[in-house]
């Protein structure tokens, strides 16, 4: 069989829509350059979206040190007028503590002076110790009084100590608050920064495989306008039907299907549900043209049946056939898995007349 059958079908495997020889493969060169054209624009407005992501954080961080700056000279004079108010705290203590042994003392001194002669009453007082006890009370209420003057001081002191430190005290926690403000919006920052590096990568991956893929169809269209056509063909199998390759539930049937939000897509063969590893047989006798990783299809063999027909085997863990070997009906070529673009452990099937893909269930047993 021609060459150009085996390049048309993997042409087809690749775009997953119907072709039309080489008409058809051109537009889907468009396609893909077009694909091409969108992934790099995405590609530079992610990198746009990334250096102002990456400039903000620089600019938060740069007002973070000035915060963090003015925060710590913020909590040093806190400390300061913290030991302030506590020193002048303490001196208030112990002149509240003195002026009480001052009361204490001066009532003291006057029991103790009254009681020296008990021959006279207190308003009777003529006695010698009369002198006396009006200077230990004119001595003991001086002091009294210029204790209470320290005191008031010492009160009026600690209340502005203690309006300094509640002053700088909200400052600090308005600077506090202000720079975790900040470490939140860098840790978001740095997380998008993060987010739009991974995207780029991706975007970039995409490119490069759509590059690919537009090369080689660039040099698939080269060679299918050069290819001479195929002898005619017999259309016959060794049996009336086909066997199927594995036995299983059909996930995905032939044809166009219509899925959620209005969207359809294109099957070129049947999708099997099939557990990993199951022995894929070959659908009747040929020889492989094809034994290989092959992008979404995965480990991907291809088998001409020497009829007109092909038939293909995607999504395999394993190929156990190489490229000339020629296979006979039933015989294990593959091991089923879930490589290329399979979302599950399946088999996907196509059965293609002439390169164009066709409904297998019909052909089969």
């Amino acid at each position: 069989m021609n060459r150009y059958i085996i390049l048309a079908v993997l042409l087809l495997l690749v775009l997953s829509a119907p072709a039309d020889e080489l008409s058809d493969k051109q537009k889907q060169l468009q396609k893909v350059q077009s694909q091409l054209q969108t992934a790099q624009k995405k590609a530079k407005e992610a990198e746009s979206k990334k250096q102002k992501a990456d400039t903000e954080i620089k600019r938060t961080a740069s007002l973070k040190r000035r915060v963090d700056d003015n925060l710590g000279k913020l909590r040093k004079d806190e400390s300061v007028k913290k030991q302030s108010f506590h020193r002048v705290s303490t001196q208030l203590s112990e002149a509240n503590q003195k002026l009480h042994s001052l009361e204490d003392l001066q009532n003291h001194s006057l029991e103790m002076l009254l009681r020296a002669d008990r021959s006279f009453t207190p308003t009777q007082l003529q006695h010698r110790d009369q002198r006396f006890l009006a200077m230990v009370a004119q001595h003991n209420t001086i002091r009294l009084v210029s204790m209470q003057g320290y005191r008031s001081a010492l009160v009026q002191e600690r209340s502005l100590r203690e309006s300094d430190l509640s002053q700088v005290a909200s400052q600090v926690r308005s600077q506090d608050a202000e720079a975790q403000k900040m470490n939140r919006t860098i840790s978001s920052l740095q997380s998008e920064s993060s987010k739009l590096a991974r995207e780029q990568k991706q975007l970039q991956s995409q490119i490069a495989k759509l590059k690919k893929d537009a090369s080689q169809l660039e040099s698939l269209i080269s060679r299918l306008t050069t290819s001479t056509p195929s002898t005619p063909s017999t259309y016959k199998f060794t049996a009336n039907k086909i066997s199927w390759p594995v036995r299983g539930k059909i996930l995905r049937s032939y044809g166009q299907q219509t899925r959620a939000y209005g969207t359809s897509v294109t099957s070129n063969g049947i999708d099997i549900a099939v557990a990993e590893g199951t022995a894929v047989a070959a659908a009747d006798d040929g020889e492989v043209v094809f034994a290989d990783r092959f992008g979404g299809q995965g480990n991907l063999v291809i088998i001409d049946h020497k009829n007109g027909f092909f038939t293909v085997y995607a999504y395999n863990s394993s190929i156990l056939v190489s490229v000339g070997a020629k296979v006979k009906r039933g015989q294990t070529i593959a091991r089923s898995g879930s490589t290329g673009s399979a979302t599950e452990p399946s088999l996907h099937f196509e059965l293609r007349k002439d390169g164009k893909s066709i409904n297998p269930v019909p052909y089969l047993e």
